[in-house]
């Protein structure tokens, strides 16, 4: 697992850990995806206030749930562009305006652009398998 992925994993886990307290039957990062990662929509699906979940993010995560909120959101794009999704059709599932857009986050979270992301990811896959039939 990539550092950056650690780090998400282990700030999910703490937000996980100080929710244990409230109701919240599904995991945070499915109702991140489901609620189109808006903060309103996360809050009223979890039946908790916009203000009870900042402060919950504030005593126990670290982060801002804005910024927990585009984590999971890169994390998601990553996913999807790694399964070989076309960048239009990831930014349209993951609610970017634009594909556009989409590549400007990404690239500012990841350090490199989705097409990038995917040229690579498909190189490491061949070589992968390559070995793999040597």
């Amino acid at each position: 697992m990539k550092r950056r992925d650690v780090e998400i994993a282990l700030k999910d886990g703490l937000l996980l850990a100080t929710l244990a307290r409230e109701p919240a039957p599904i995991p945070l990062s499915k109702v991140a995806r489901e609620s189109g990662f808006q903060l309103s929509l996360v809050c009223a699906r979890i039946g908790i206030s916009e203000r009870h979940f900042r402060r919950l993010f504030d005593s126990g995560v670290g982060i801002n749930p804005k910024e927990w909120l585009r984590n999971e959101r890169m994390v998601a794009a990553r996913a999807l562009l790694r399964e070989g999704g076309p960048v239009k059709e990831v930014a349209h599932t993951l609610g970017f305006a634009t594909p556009r857009m989409m590549s400007r986050e990404f690239q500012l979270f990841h350090g490199v652009t989705p097409t990038s992301f995917q040229r690579r990811e498909h190189s490491y896959a061949q070589e992968a398998r390559m070995a793999a039939a040597q």
